[in-house]
């Protein structure tokens, strides 16, 4: 099972997909994927989108897609490339390895 990107968001930027930053080397904003396994429904997963010269303290590497150069063709291929190592046999296992690649809405969730 391979997972796939269903929905984009960004609060800071709409539509995200046809922003064109003022310095493409200096982006910093928090994104949100709804992933899934198929068109039915997905989980959220958000992702910070940053260039090197805004990372500051620890953890700030944390579930950051890091770019030299920003550019949307570059998010969704960091993205992919995410899925592609996060494939598996059930949703769950899918999800909790996604979760060290991205912040999931579920994240600690205690039922």
């Amino acid at each position: 099972m391979k997972p796939i990107i269903l929905s984009y968001d960004c609060s800071d930027h709409d539509p995200i997909d046809e922003w064109v930053p003022d310095d493409v080397f200096d982006v910093d904003f928090w994104i949100n994927f709804t992933i899934g396994l198929d068109e039915k429904g997905g989980d959220n997963f958000q992702a910070r989108v940053v260039t090197p010269n805004n990372l500051h303290g620890k953890n700030s590497e944390k579930h950051a897609i890091i770019l030299v150069e920003y550019s949307w063709v570059e998010v969704i291929a960091a993205v992919e490339a995410m899925l592609e190592q996060c494939q598996g046999i059930s949703w769950i296992g899918i999800s909790e390895e996604l979760s060290q690649l991205m912040y999931w809405e579920y994240d600690n969730y205690q039922p």
